[in-house]
């Protein structure tokens, strides 16, 4: 009877120790990116910071010339800002790659409501272009694009590991819209286009090409499924240029 009882135990504690294990592995599996989900909103917050001070400063003016203040956070809260979260960062070597490693400066901020993507656009030196891209950041293309003056290219990794917002391209659809806020304005294009070309392609008609229209818009990124071992482009075209201040006045009538 007692050698039942220790076998009893002893079946009952090694199926404890199993399910433990299961457990820690299934977490694991899950959740293999613990480290990012803590730095989740890191991305965001700094694409928001951008936008606070563009805001911040029309405040300042306005303030100066009329006493009148109008206040970002009315804007910063709606629900176009908060109503999702981009929220998985790329993890290499046990080091959890976020925006504070990024070189180079915000040069404006890219948002895709229909697919949940707000993130800062970041350019500078081919060196930090390259190196900004290589820790997974949204960047320029090339260092010498100017919103409004030349056609304007945006690069960004496809992970689907980690589900980095550049993934989701693959749900866009034509006629979808997106923004590019800058110091230069809100700059409001339609997608006319979603298309696949080899690299060499994208690469010679697009990115280096400066004949291209400064109304016209490229987000190029690793293509997946049907398109795998190209690139996937969604083009946009300029629907409407808006200078910061009309759009501050515009959403507090």
């Amino acid at each position: 009877m007692d050698k039942d009882k220790r076998r009893k135990k002893t079946t009952i504690a090694a199926w404890a120790v199993v399910y433990i294990l299961i457990g820690s592995g299934s977490s694991f599996i899950i959740f293999p990116n613990q480290e990012a989900f803590q730095r989740q909103k890191t991305e965001q917050s700094f694409a928001d910071d951008y936008l606070n001070d563009l805001y911040e400063s029309y405040d300042r003016v306005k303030e100066q010339s009329d006493k009148s203040i109008y206040e970002f956070s009315d804007v910063h809260e709606s629900d176009s800002y908060n109503s999702w979260e981009d929220d998985i960062w790329y993890v290499r070597d046990g080091t959890c790659y976020t925006p504070d490693y990024a070189k180079g400066v915000i040069q404006c901020v890219l948002e895709i409501p229909s697919v949940q993507i707000r993130r800062g656009v970041y350019t500078g030196t081919w060196e930090e272009i390259r190196h900004d891209l290589d820790i997974w950041m949204v960047t320029a293309a090339r260092p010498d694009y100017e919103l409004g003056k030349t056609h304007y290219c945006i690069y960004g990794h496809n992970h689907t590991v980690q589900n980095l917002s550049f993934n989701r391209l693959k749900n866009i659809k034509e006629e979808d819209y997106f923004t590019l806020t800058s110091e230069k304005g809100i700059f409001t294009y339609k997608v006319s286009e979603i298309f696949a070309l080899w690299r060499e392609e994208v690469t010679k008609n697009i990115v280096d090409n400066f004949s291209l229209s400064e109304k016209e818009c490229f987000i190029i990124t690793c293509g997946r499924g049907e398109y795998r071992y190209k690139d996937l482009i969604v083009k946009g075209i300029l629907q409407s240029h808006q200078s910061i201040v009309k759009s501050h006045q515009t959403s507090h009538k």
